[in-house]
């Protein structure tokens, strides 16, 4: 059983450079790495994102990966993307960010610089990746976090009228933890940030594990951390534009809710329609 205090205990392995936290993380975790080993870098020469994307690993940023083995059902795993996205949000909140910060479904963390409301939270913070296993030692998981803690610039291609389709909103513009604490606080140092990330990660799936293997996600995998899930994703309850993998704009209509398997429901013209995250991505209007 993963426990809270070995994971917390696990080693940190820093690294200046690497080609991929994950593929670093996923070695180590076939060689035996324990729940929580995590390594970190302030560069990737091949970072990717979901769905195959790459991933933008530019200076001045933290990328992070954590060995999880929460030893629940290999069906449940589909939640640790959720999961996870919390723990970083329960980090970012002792940070002192609590109303800036939230998750943009399924689990990149979005923030708010300035204006109300789920529009508000236009700047991406945070992305985050997790990828499922399985090893001789059962199946584990390694979720990456990369996390603009500098100013950053990235530039974005975008569909546009002229590829003879609807085009969508445009790509969320980053935004840095010391833009979003200037005035608030001090910036963590890139080890600190990265066991404080660690260890809320760490908590949070252990947390949700124990609920599981207690009998809690009969209902389906997201069903222990559902409503306190909806009460950090901002969109919730707006007006939504879906979006396939390569940017182009599906559907639009109200971000009703999520199912217990990760699916986001949206209310449009014709219907309720259920969405998994590996096909689409959901952008406020």
């Amino acid at each position: 059983m993963a426990d809270a205090m070995q994971g917390a205990a696990a080693p940190i392995e820093q690294r200046d450079e690497v080609a991929s936290t994950n593929d670093v993380a996923i070695d180590a975790a076939y060689e035996g790495a324990p729940h929580g080993w995590a390594v970190s870098a302030g560069r990737q020469t091949a970072g990717r994102g979901r769905r195959g994307h790459v991933w933008a690993s530019p200076d001045g940023s933290l990328y992070l990966s954590v060995v999880l083995r929460p030893n629940v059902p290999m069906q449940n795993i589909i939640a640790l993307p959720a999961v996870c996205a919390m723990g970083a949000m329960d980090a970012l909140h002792e940070l002192g960010l609590v109303g800036r910060v939230g998750i943009k479904w399924p689990n990149d963390i979005v923030a708010r610089v300035d204006g109300t409301g789920a529009a508000a939270f236009d700047h991406k913070l945070a992305g985050i990746l997790a990828e499922a296993r399985a090893g001789s030692d059962g199946p584990f998981a390694v979720v990456g976090m990369g996390v603009n803690v500098r100013p950053v610039q990235i530039e974005s291609a975008r569909a546009s009228e002229s590829d003879g389709v609807a085009a969508g909103p445009a790509p969320l513009t980053p935004v840095s933890l010391a833009e979003l604490l200037e005035g608030r606080g001090e910036v963590p140092e890139l080890s600190d940030l990265a066991r404080l990330l660690r260890d809320a990660v760490v908590a949070r799936v252990d947390a949700w594990a124990e609920t599981v293997r207690s009998g809690g996600a009969k209902a389906g995998p997201l069903a222990p951390i559902l409503s306190e899930y909806f009460d950090m994703v901002p969109m919730l309850g707006h007006q939504v534009a879906v979006l396939s993998p390569t940017g182009y704009l599906m559907n639009t209509g109200v971000f009703a809710g999520l199912d217990m398997w990760g699916r986001a429901i949206v209310k449009t013209r014709t219907g309720e329609q259920a969405y998994p995250s590996e096909a689409v991505s959901l952008r406020a209007l």
